[in-house]
């Protein structure tokens, strides 16, 4: 514990990598079972290489990574599971390289079918390991199909869809016409980036037009009934129904996967497990190229 430079006190656990991943394991691939154990294990293999690429992030806060899904879920001692254990011993060392240092290895939710290359989802540069691959093998279905994550459906009113502007847009940085939003008048995609997600969204209004750009859309576009939640993911088709004088009525935004969809699809993985895969192939197979070494 100590006085952090806002003048309040910050509490720090402070743990061996292999102490901190029996925290994260567990939380991050969920509930195991001795088939799955292979999701399990690539899971351990991608937190250790994240945790060691992304060591020193919150730096000037005094550690390392938060506790939170905004770096790694981490959990104490009482939510440490038995099968995820075994999964981050049995990987004991081994680390995802690239060019001989630890690979940015994110990982998401549910892919939806197509990964995402890492600089469709945060302002950063391309990286060979991180880049767009189909989820699936030779003949087969998506792997992450049987997520209830993998197909979704939202739906604004046109009140609702322009309040969402209205009130989150600013913060996210996305440029509000000076009269206000005003009454939309259409919603569709202007661009998709090579993964098939929404790059811009173009929406006109009877003030003008607003452009909504990848990085901010998840923010912006908050699901209705969900108390706030930001949309599952970029990866989406927008239609626009009209009542019979051609004013908008709802806005219907069809998609699939949660999260950004970069790196290991978390139930792709699950699903390769239960097909018979190893954790080395589940890897190579989210980060194409990257090397798998015993580093200790």
């Amino acid at each position: 514990m100590f006085v952090n430079a806002r003048g309040k006190l910050t509490l720090v656990t402070r743990l061996t990598l292999e102490s901190y991943l029996l925290g994260v394991v567990p939380g991050e691939i969920g509930a195991l079972r001795d088939s799955l154990l292979e999701a399990g294990r690539a899971q351990a293999v991608a937190a250790r290489s994240y945790s060691l690429f992304y060591r020193g992030r919150r730096g000037a806060e005094g550690f390392d990574l938060y506790a939170t899904v905004e770096d790694q879920l981490y959990s104490p001692v009482e939510a440490e599971r038995p099968l995820a254990t075994k999964c981050v011993e049995t990987t004991r060392g081994m680390v995802a390289l690239s060019e001989g240092t630890p690979i940015r290895a994110n990982y998401c939710s549910t892919c939806g079918g197509v990964s995402a290359e890492v600089w469709e989802a945060w302002p950063a540069d391309a990286r060979s390991y991180l880049r767009s691959v189909a989820d699936r093998g030779v003949g087969e279905g998506d792997h992450c199909a049987l997520s209830p994550q993998y197909r979704w459906r939202e739906e604004w009113t046109a009140a609702e869809f322009a309040g969402n502007l209205a009130r989150f847009g600013p913060a996210q940085k996305v440029a509000i016409p000076a009269a206000g939003v005003g009454e939309i008048r259409d919603v569709e995609v202007d661009a998709r980036s090579r993964s098939g997600r929404v790059w811009r969204l173009r929406v006109t209004t009877s003030t003008g037009e607003i452009l909504v750009p990848a990085y901010s859309l998840r923010q912006v576009l908050r699901r209705p009934g969900a108390s706030g939640s930001i949309l599952r993911s970029n990866l989406f088709k927008i239609a626009v129904h009209r009542d019979a004088d051609g004013r908008v009525g709802m806005i219907v935004a069809s998609g699939a996967g949660s999260g950004h969809g970069v790196g290991l699809c978390q139930t792709g993985a699950l699903a390769m497990a239960r097909g018979g895969a190893k954790a080395e192939s589940i890897l190579t197979h989210y980060y194409a190229g990257a090397d798998l070494k015993q580093l200790y």
